[in-house]
């Protein structure tokens, strides 16, 4: 597994939202990771190899934390924060999942065959991933922007058992090169913090393990319902409703029923507790667009003239905090919004209602 992170940037001290390009030390980057430039959006970040979810979670965290390392020629008070998040201006910032199989080179039939598998569970990802709530510095009640004003360009639909070269699709084989393999790419979610794109490779790596072992496909719905949760999950997020195998149910339902159902291949991966807490908050209504709409209409609430550069104070104490090893929850309290209990939440106990 690995990942492309496109993220703004918050110019300090004015605390100000940009696009602005920036590098870490050259001497902390280790092999195999990569801080380039993204033509539309500014930095990006294209990661190691992962070979588990704890490793993923982890390296995430421990990569991303080096956007904070300048060179010493650079001001201390002239430096940037990466800033995480599908869309605030008007350009796209997205977070590209790409899976191969170890040393074995993955071939485009066999892509085919896995899109096919996971092509369903786009919404899924949709809904659990959406984190673009601000459009062109206004305030939206969708929750992905960047897909409801990018997906006739930058990620076309695909239908199941199709899959295309072109890299503009929701789904891409993506042919590598002399230091990358050939991969299946998703990319569908928007730029996000680790806990969330660990998520995302649970949800992908659970579908792909089922495939390797041969087992038996679990959701298939006509292509106009899979449209219709696709659009649902772009607008609503957590409190759209999914489709499985025909069946219409609320994203809590959607999720018990995937921890069910992928049980045997979850219990393989050794999830850790901060990424299971994600699939709690979003039975509960939250993802990443809920928190960062709810903490900017704080801020326009009390600053309205200068919302925006309240709202990015808070931001970059938040996303160092997090780098450094403090919780999701902490994240959410520094932009001052507190999430709902779920200490009583379950994943896959729920019977499903159909």
């Amino acid at each position: 597994m690995g990942i492309e992170l496109e993220t703004y940037s918050i110019a300090v001290p004015e605390y100000r939202i940009c696009r602005a390009l920036h590098f870490p030390k050259r001497s902390i980057i280790e092999k195999g990771e990569r801080f380039t430039r993204d033509v539309s959006i500014g930095s990006e970040y294209n990661s190691k190899i992962f070979l588990t979810i704890r490793e993923a979670f982890f390296l995430l965290k421990s990569s991303l934390r080096k956007y904070t390392e300048f060179n010493d020629s650079v001001d201390p008070h002239d430096r940037f924060v990466i800033f995480p998040i599908g869309g605030w201006t008007d350009r796209f910032a997205g977070m590209h999942m790409h899976f191969a199989f170890g040393r074995h080179k993955l071939t485009y039939p066999e892509a085919k065959e896995l899109a096919s598998r996971l092509h369903d569970h786009i919404p899924f990802l949709i809904a659990l991933c959406g984190n673009s709530p601000i459009w062109r510095e206004k305030i939206t009640n969708y929750s992905s922007a960047r897909l409801l004003r990018g997906s006739s360009k930058y990620c076309q639909l695909t239908k199941r058992g199709m899959l295309y070269k072109h890299r503009y699709r929701e789904m891409t084989f993506n042919r590598g090169g002399k230091k990358k393999p050939p991969t299946l790419e998703i990319r569908v979610c928007d730029s996000s913090v680790p806990e969330y794109i660990a998520a995302a490779l649970c949800i992908c790596r659970a579908v792909a393990l089922r495939w390797r072992a041969r087992g038996q496909a679990v959701n298939r719905s006509t292509h106009s319902n899979y449209l219709k949760a696709r659009d649902g999950a772009i607008r609503r997020g957590p409190r759209a409703r999914l489709v499985w195998t025909n069946h219409w149910m609320s994203v809590a339902d959607y999720v018990d029923i995937f921890f069910r159902k992928y049980k045997e291949e979850l219990d393989q991966m050794d999830i850790p507790d901060e990424v299971l807490r994600v699939f709690k908050y979003l039975k509960r209504g939250w993802n990443q667009a809920e928190v960062i709409r709810k903490a900017s209409e704080l801020c326009r609430s009390k600053h309205f003239p200068t919302w925006q550069r309240q709202f990015s104070k808070r931001y970059a104490v938040a996303i160092e905090e997090l780098l450094d090893g403090n919780s999701f929850e902490q994240f959410s309290h520094r932009l001052g919004v507190k999430l709902p209990s779920i200490d009583r939440t379950w994943l896959g106990r729920k019977e499903a209602r159909w």
